[in-house]
């Protein structure tokens, strides 16, 4: 059992949290009532952090129970699991964030409340409290003899609760009371199975009420903070810290190694180095490139001023906090100068015997990140020098700037996960709404895209490619803001704007919180580019790093839409894959006009039939005749085409018994449609030997499907292991013949 995916909402002061709230949902966790709660508390409880993590494979009832079934009725065993992720998961916290476990409070939702309980009394030194939002907990074993921990609890239960009902709610009262657990209730009258503004404002009354009874959490004053994690910058003096000696002597010096390779580290870990010295500008950077290092550094403020006001205008110039920075240099005089100007910035003395396992612990804390950012603030580093000397306004500087953007969603998000996951959690100044996220979860997060729709806007400029500079992700169904996060780097360039605006283009009635300071438009110094064009994607792809196979290469080509870029990663086989995303797509209608000749088909191809269900991909004409024969006709036509040059072809159906919501309906898709393709292409495989079929209805059921023509994130995962295990199977003979493009 693992997370699937984990946000967070850091305390809205700013500081380190001295409380968390951990939110535990039921299966899946569409509902956003968690992170409403924690909007509407937040201002209230300014030092708690509010974690809302998705277990998959938690909360709702095993096989054979139902939502009404107690869960003494569930399997003997089924919650251990769950139990045992969500300690996991209340340990990290704690350390992460040095908590104590009676500073954590579990909020069990509907059947998280069970699980919430569960962990919370069973568990030796658990939470300081728990409350239970419509939970039923009549089947647990509550009593003074089994339970180990007794945190104070309140149950907030609705009158006209149509699954757990009052009974149920005053059979778990008594049972807690019985037990001997403080325990405190608020039960609304005519209120159903939701949390409504009297019962909200209860809990925070309550959550209050305990936290008051904690004292505030006191950092001694010689422990040293934690600072590796949160390091951007290393500001560098040179005399008899790089390297021992002084420029007064060149012969003499020698360079101190193991800060040398920490410095290289650092650099590919992400971690920029700049300089701050008292030398003689020329001299120093002959000396630094005799020695190969002037390239390692950007922004050297290298000349006799004093070091207090260099260091923040360094600091200024890019775009970054005090906080996030550490100042390396021998002169005590030099470090309690730098100190009184910048008290945020953490300073360590390079004479001290620490100062090399502080490098050592910094490079360990970002190891894990593979990507430096070295010529992105040589670009900005440019941008700045410019400006200073620019005769002009700064919108006419920005004009000459020569600005682009393009911008990534739906399946295209996938290979950037990683980088979005570490912009939400690097950044803190531009993260608007204070979001954090579990290392390795963003893939998850962005594999349902009917659920969770994300953007990536990439920049670039005269002075270079500046990366993956913003990210913002909404809730489909409400238009609930997710996550905005941006770059320092792009500050006052109207970026921000740009993809906001785009947003908004998606979602018309997207939810921004006022303390947002950003209009969603277009600069006109601004050129936005599409993603989708190949120079364009190209480009993008190189320069971070993950480019995809040159052509020749590619073996196999991933076309299902948006979903596309979730199976390729899940099946292992990205590096070898073509990866559809809208634009760039195939569906069954392009047979109508040939236009699928124009496209690349590798030796092996998947096709996902979702995307042919929607009427808006047919010929209107055409429609009344797509269910009994021109589907069928365009099928057969690209089968045939297929064999004719020796392509395999595995297509992926869709599982009966799914609903059909109305935003489907109303775009043509029915169960006899989906019925009909399904029956068609099980039809084609069993009589065409390069078409294979993969009937999904053995291991994806309706609750496996975010709605009729999307997979859950775990089905995709299922999905995508048999896809490679099909590729696998192909003989070697398939791949011998290139790939398949006509022009004409």
């Amino acid at each position: 059992m693992k997370i699937g995916y984990d946000s967070r909402i850091l305390p809205i002061d700013g500081g380190r949290p001295e409380f968390a709230l951990i939110f535990v949902h039921g299966s899946h966790a569409e509902d956003l009532t968690p992170r409403k709660l924690a909007e509407r508390w937040g201002p209230h409880m300014a030092t708690t952090l509010f974690a809302m993590p998705v277990f998959n494979g938690i909360g709702g009832p095993p096989e054979g129970a139902s939502l009404e079934s107690p869960p003494g009725a569930w399997p003997a065993g089924s919650l251990e699991p769950a139990c045992a992720a969500l300690g996991r998961y209340v340990d990290q916290i704690c350390e992460e964030y040095g908590l104590s476990p009676d500073r954590v409070t579990i909020a069990g939702l509907m059947e998280g409340a069970t699980l919430a309980f569960r962990y919370g009394l069973e568990t030796e030194n658990g939470p300081g409290s728990i409350v239970g939002f419509g939970g039923n907990l009549t089947g647990l074993a509550i009593t003074k003899e089994t339970v180990k921990s007794r945190p104070a609890v309140l149950l907030v239960h609705g009158e006209t609760d149509g699954v757990v009902l009052p009974a149920a709610f005053l059979q778990g009262y008594t049972m807690l009371a019985e037990a001997g657990i403080p325990v405190t209730t608020c039960f609304r009258p005519q209120v159903g199975r939701v949390v409504d503004g009297v019962g909200a404002d209860a809990t925070m009354f309550f959550l209050r009420g305990m936290q008051s009874t904690k004292p505030p959490v006191i950092i001694p004053r010689d422990a040293a903070p934690n600072v590796e994690k949160s390091v951007k910058l290393v500001i560098w003096d040179l005399d008899d810290t790089l390297w021992s000696g002084t420029l007064d002597d060149e012969d003499a010096l020698v360079l101190y190694d193991r800060r040398v390779e920490a410095l290289r580290r650092l650099n590919r870990s992400g971690v920029v180095s700049a300089i701050c010295s008292k030398n003689d500008f020329v001299t120093a950077r002959r000396k630094l490139e005799e020695l190969g290092l002037w390239d390692e550094f950007v922004f050297p403020r290298i000349g006799f001023v004093p070091k207090g006001p260099a260091l923040r205008s360094l600091i200024t110039d890019m775009q970054l906090k005090a906080k996030n920075c550490v100042f390396i240099d021998d002169n005590d005089v030099n470090i309690a100068e730098a100190k009184a100007a910048l008290p945020d910035l953490f300073v360590v003395d390079a004479k001290s015997p620490d100062c090399d396992a502080f490098l050592e612990r910094l490079v360990d804390a970002h190891a894990h990140v593979q990507k430096s950012r070295v010529e992105e603030y040589r670009s900005l580093e440019s941008r700045v020098t410019e400006s200073r000397s620019f005769d002009g306004d700064r919108e006419n500087f920005l004009k000459g700037c020569d600005i682009h953007v393009a911008i990534a969603s739906s399946a295209d998000l996938v290979d950037f996960a990683p980088r979005i996951e570490e912009l939400i959690n690097r950044t803190n100044q531009l993260n608007y709404l204070k979001t954090r996220v579990q290392p390795g979860s963003m893939v998850d997060f962005v594999s349902e895209p009917s659920l969770r729709e994300g953007f990536a806007l990439f920049a670039w400029d005269k002075f270079g490619y500046h990366g993956l500079v913003g990210f913002i992700a909404g809730d489909v169904r409400t238009g609930t803001l997710l996550h905005m996060a941006f770059s320092c780097r792009i500050m006052h360039m109207g970026i921000e704007n740009v993809l906001l605006h785009r947003a908004f283009q998606r979602f018309p009635s997207l939810q921004v919180p006022a303390s947002v300071p950003v209009v969603p438009e277009i600069p006109d110094w601004i050129t936005v580019d599409h993603f989708a064009h190949p120079d364009v994607r190209a480009r993008i792809l190189a320069e971070e790093k993950s480019l995809g196979p040159d052509t020749r290469d590619v073996r196999i080509r991933f076309m299902a839409n948006c979903q596309s870029g979730v199976f390729s990663h899940f099946s292992g086989l990205r590096d070898v894959a073509e990866v559809d995303s809208h634009p760039r797509i195939f569906v069954m209608s392009l047979v109508l006009d040939k236009s699928y000749r124009q496209q690349n088909f590798p030796p092996a191809v998947v096709h996902y039939i979702g995307s042919d269900f929607y009427d808006i991909m047919w010929p209107a004409e055409l429609r009344h005749r797509l269910d009994s024969e021109v589907y069928e006709q365009c099928v057969t036509e690209f089968c045939d085409y297929l064999k004719a040059m020796g392509r395999r072809l595995l297509v992926i159906g869709n599982p009966r018994g799914t609903e059909v919501n109305h935003d489907h309906v109303i775009r043509g898709v029915t169960r006899e449609r989906m019925n009909a393709f399904n029956d068609i292409w099980r039809r084609m495989a069993a009589h065409r030997t390069e078409v294979d079929y993969l009937d999904v209805d053995g291991f994806v059921g309706p609750d496996r499907m975010a709605d009729c023509v999307h997979f859950r994130v775990d089905a995709s995962r299922d999905i995508a292991e048999r896809i490679r295990q099909w590729h696998d199977d192909l003989p070697e003979s398939v791949f011998m013949t290139g790939p398949l493009l006509e022009t004409a």
